[in-house]
Order: structure tokens, then sequence, then C-alpha cells
């Protein structure tokens, strides 16, 4: 059984407007919070001598007016995608959320 991991250790603070996780980020835009959910779907092959690709999904979630919902919301949206694709069937995270 695994043990809980507390928001704290799961998302990190980039500056006053932008949280981040491996799963995504969210920003505060427009007097709202928005969480950005950038993924990848495994789409099989089609026909014999199809390749298998990953397609490219991005979705952003709000307005909330915390942070802490916009985490929620994209948490859930995470699970939601992987109870539905399977863990091997998708793929989270877009380009890096460091600061540069």
């Amino acid at each position: 059984m695994t043990r809980h991991v507390g928001r704290k250790k799961r998302w990190a603070r980039l500056d006053a407007k932008t949280h981040f996780s491996d799963l995504g980020k969210v920003i505060y835009q427009n007097n709202g919070w928005f969480a950005l959910l950038d993924y990848k779907t495994f789409e099989p092959p089609a026909g014999e001598r199809g390749a298998a690709t990953w397609e490219p999904h991005a979705r952003r979630l709000g307005p909330f007016k915390r942070p802490r919902d916009a985490m929620v919301a994209l948490e859930r949206e995470a699970t939601a995608l992987k109870n539905r694709h399977g863990t091997r069937g998708v793929l989270f995270g877009g380009p890096v959320w460091t600061k540069a």
C-alpha cells in the first residue's frame, strides 16, 4: 500500500502566479486560476503497415477562485484519463516548467 503524498510535495511554486507538478501547471490569468494539462494518447497502428503514434492534446480547465481548486481539477482530470486509457496509454507533461 502506498502512503499519501501531500499537495505541497506534489506541487511547486514557480512564482506568485504559477504552480507546477509532474502532470501540468496552474496559472493565474484574467482574474482566475486555470489548470493547463498537456498530454499524449497512444494511437494504435491503422492497418497492417501503419505505425503507432502518440497524439498530443491540451486542456485548459477553469477559471477557479483558488489555485488549490485548479490543482484538484487537474489531478482529477489526469486520473480520469489514466482510468480511460490505462497507465501505458497516456503520457503527461509538456514543456519543462522550470525557471530559466
